[in-house]
């Protein structure tokens, strides 16, 4: 007979007075914990969805990790020295249900890692361990899970919120869903560019419900990872009651394992364009954190520089207002010790330019407004154009100028006119003035083949522009803003159509300073030419605005001395070819080579040289008397 056998075991029991006791006795222990009103087993047991069975297999497994002591017993019990550790065998035969394990892998306490299953060695059972994480907080310690270490933080609350934030309507919806009949699952998905403030939004739309919040970076996890890593910070948020704010564009591309339960309030803290893909049993609530308003900035510039409070108060607004930064980058220019409005500018305007990618670029813009010689028509209209460009600001904030005009608050001008004449040295000219970024659209980049990509292009390059307060400029802008295809052929044209109409509509939007570049004014679509504040049309120069060009290149790279001695040269290159700015330009600076290599003075013959290098690039050239008269011309005393 088997005398180890369950029949034997409690045929032998029931012999035993003293261990008839010590059971009865080891039950009134189970029914008094489990009475307690409070007690952290029953706290697992109802956060993690604990079978009796499941919780009993917790505590047996915890009471061999909290007395170390009880690890001989377990060896004793198992009559194997090596067996110091409970097994799942033991466990059954020390609640009376069999030989076999009562456990199955599918179950709660193994799923969410309460209990872990360790190998122990070639032919012995698995250990039957409780989570160190699990002792410590049974044992009232809150910890961090080791493999979350590095990847996850509590938030400071602070009462440092915006007033343009949605803290009081947002935090009424979570209450609402949370506290409904269905008790629904949320997720917030803040959304907005890198310095925004989404974890300072997420910390303080949870201290209005009174809870703090844990954010988890999602890009720590590799691919193989990601479930587990997932799991365990779900497990963490619920030991702690704390609500979990994800960070990292892989928290919101990597899909979501459901298997488990989700903690009911989560964020997920994305930029634009990133956002997650709805999941099931999760209701969503996006939040587009608003770009601060002009005052709001000022008090932030205000808060982080302490020498801001003493900058001239017109100086301080309008670093404010030409400037639509995030709090980040006011954080940001704080940390660079910034000690002037100008400086605070140079440092928000670096901060916006990397966030542009391949699809624009930033122009630097060296030129003044004594650099441009164009007509005085064209300069006035510059001129009008920049004025509004810095008035507008403090324009739309006015009630009646909002009813107005309830769309089209953005300023869009064209320059037209050929290649050479100016029209993108206007506008670095202008960016200038106004103290903002010039962004050139990258039109190679930004026109895709693949259906609706262009339009998705544009509009990250509007959105980002938008946010960062730059003067955005489209050259080459027919190849964007082309006639739409009367006769629709075929799906490309139907296609073409759809992108035009749609970078019609949303260059209407833009809120902020836009100015296209174009050759081709007649291949614009009539419908976008009425929707432009200025047209502005660039001539190639007469004779007389050539020689001033002339004149200024050369005093500017060769000395006033020079240029008023080459001024009979000069004035008869001016009226005897019809040159552009950019021709005029680099035949000087071809000039200026030439004369360096023969190591002598600037003359005609350079400055004749130089123009037919440039004319040579369209397949026209000076007529032989005038280059001879040219060559032959004194220079003036």
């Amino acid at each position: 007979a088997d005398e180890d056998s369950p029949t034997a075991e409690r045929a032998w029991t029931s012999e035993q007075e003293p261990v008839r006791q010590w059971l009865l006795e080891a039950q009134h222990v189970r029914k008094a914990i489990d009475e307690l009103s409070v007690s952290r087993f029953q706290t697992l047991a109802h956060i993690f969805g604990l079978t009796p069975i499941e919780t009993v297999l917790l505590q047996l497994s915890a009471a061999v990790a909290f007395d170390p002591q009880l690890a001989r017993v377990c060896a004793y019990l198992q009559d194997h020295s090596g067996r110091t550790y409970l097994t799942e065998e033991l466990a059954s035969r020390l609640l009376h249900l069999g030989r076999t394990s009562s456990w199955l892998p599918e179950m709660n306490v193994f799923r969410w890692e309460l209990v872990q299953r360790r190998d122990v060695g070639i032919g012995e059972p698995q250990a039957v361990v409780c989570d160190p994480q699990i002792r410590e907080w049974l044992l009232g310690n809150s910890s961090l899970n080791e493999q979350l270490a590095g990847a996850a933080r509590l938030l400071e609350t602070s009462d440092k919120s915006l007033p343009e934030w949605p803290l009081d309507e947002v935090g009424a919806w979570i209450e609402s869903s949370m506290s409904s009949a269905r008790r629904l699952r949320v997720r917030v998905v803040v959304v907005a560019p890198q310095g925004a403030g989404k974890q300072k939004f997420a910390a303080a739309v949870s201290r209005k419900l009174d809870m703090p919040v844990l954010v988890v970076n999602g890009n720590s996890p590799d691919e193989l990872s990601w479930s587990h890593f997932f799991m365990l910070a779900q497990r963490q948020v619920f030991l702690d009651s704390t609500a979990l704010a994800w960070t990292g564009e892989a928290a919101a591309r990597r899909p979501w394992p459901m298997s488990r339960s989700l903690f009911p309030l989560q964020f997920v803290l994305c930029e634009p364009g990133a956002e997650p893909a709805p999941i099931a049993g999760v209701v969503d609530r996006h939040v587009a954190l608003p770009m601060p308003e002009a005052a709001t900035r000022e008090r932030l510039w205000r808060r982080a520089i302490p020498e801001a409070a003493r900058w001239p108060a017109d100086e301080r607004r309008r670093l404010a207002e030409q400037h639509s930064v995030w709090p980040g980058d006011i954080e940001r220019a704080s940390q660079l010790g910034v000690v002037t409005p100008a400086e605070a500018a140079v440092a928000v305007r670096e901060a916006a330019r990397s966030r542009f990618g391949s699809l624009a670029q930033i122009l630097e813009c060296p030129f003044t407004t004594d650099d441009l010689v164009l007509p005085e028509g064209v300069m006035g209209l510059l001129d009008a154009i920049t004025f509004e460009a810095e008035e507008r600001v403090s324009f739309w904030r006015e009630k009646e100028s909002i009813r107005l005009f309830p769309q089209g608050r953005g300023l869009v001008a064209m320059f037209s006119g050929p290649s050479g004449v100016g029209k993108t040295m206007a506008v670095q000219v202008m960016a200038a003035r106004l103290t903002q970024d010039l962004c050139r659209v990258n039109v190679a980049q930004l026109v895709s083949k693949w259906v609706g990509e262009t339009s998705k292009n544009l509009e990250q390059v509007i959105r980002v522009a938008a946010e960062n307060n730059v003067v955005l400029f489209f050259d080459e802008a027919d190849a964007l803003f082309a006639r739409r295809t009367a006769e629709i052929r075929d799906a490309q044209d139907k296609f073409a159509n759809t992108d035009t109409a749609f970078l019609l509509q949303a260059i209407e939007t833009y809120p902020g300073v836009a100015v296209l570049a174009t050759n081709l004014k007649s291949n614009i679509d009539s419908a976008f030419l009425r929707r432009l504040r200025y047209i502005v049309e660039f001539p190639k120069p007469s004779a007389d605005l050539q020689r001033k060009l002339w004149l200024k290149l050369v005093t500017s790279l060769a000395g006033e001395v020079r240029a008023k001695a080459l001024t009979p040269a000069i004035d008869l290159l001016s009226n005897g070819v019809d040159a552009t700015g950019a021709q005029i330009k680099f035949a000087v600076l071809a000039a200026l080579f030439e004369a360096r290599r023969e190591d002598k003075p600037l003359n005609p013959r350079h400055l004749l040289t130089g123009l037919d290098r440039e004319l040579g690039k369209e397949g026209r050239s000076l007529g032989p008397k005038h280059r001879e008269l040219i060559l032959k011309v004194k220079e003036a005393a």
